[in-house]
């Protein structure tokens, strides 16, 4: 179980640093002319709206590995580590688009009026954010399925206190001054990161206890 705890914290402070998950809400903020509490709050509401879609997708995925445990002894011996080393592989040999991408706000110029965060504003990052759930994290949730109900949520509270809190840590250095760090390559290799991740976890559950 250690070992899925741990790669579960590793890829969520990989996500969260990614600029695909902050990237649009801080060029929301500067834009419309938000303080950095306006901007770390949003940040926070899209952040558990993310969480939120991978998290319906995570449990539904524990629970059916919980089933697998019980029909299937060896499922976490040697099925659950050898499906997370073949998705690992296939994520590291697949290019560098991020998997769940959301798309940007464009918004113009900032103005008087729209110094506050409208609702639909608010709402439309929310909304984006929430359809695009990580499918990476998925595989650790199918694993921690053996391990019965306590594990899934385990594994659900971590991911889910750090990412958003990652994000919204992010956000406020980012405004606070750090305009000038690109994190372009480190999107740009996210895809291979996290397949080495996978990988590395899948490889120690062969050799330690999950």
């Amino acid at each position: 179980m250690i070992n899925l705890l741990t790669g579960t914290l590793l890829l969520s402070l990989l996500h969260a640093l990614i600029p695909n998950h902050w990237a649009p809400v801080l060029a929301v903020a500067r834009s419309e002319g938000w303080s950095l509490r306006r901007a770390v709050g949003v940040t926070v509401i899209a952040g558990l709206a993310h969480v939120l879609s991978t998290l319906l997708v995570g449990v539904t995925l524990g629970l059916l590995g919980w089933r697998l445990s019980e029909q299937f002894a060896q499922f976490a011996e040697v099925l659950a580590p050898t499906l997370l080393i073949c998705i690992g592989v296939i994520y590291a040999l697949t290019g560098h688009r991020h998997a769940h991408e959301p798309v940007s706000p464009n918004p113009e110029a900032p103005s008087p009026e729209r110094a506050q965060p409208g609702v639909r504003l608010v709402l439309g990052l929310a909304v984006t954010m929430f359809l695009a759930p990580c499918l990476e994290i998925q595989t650790f949730f199918l694993a921690a399925g053996a391990h019965g109900a306590a594990a899934i949520g385990l594994l659900a509270a971590v991911y889910l206190v750090v990412t958003v809190a990652g994000m919204a840590a992010v956000v406020a250095m980012a405004y606070g001054g750090l305009r000038h760090v690109k994190l372009g390559r480190l999107a740009h290799h996210e895809r291979h990161l996290t397949g080495v991740v996978l990988v590395l976890v899948g490889v120690a559950g062969f050799f330690l206890d999950w």
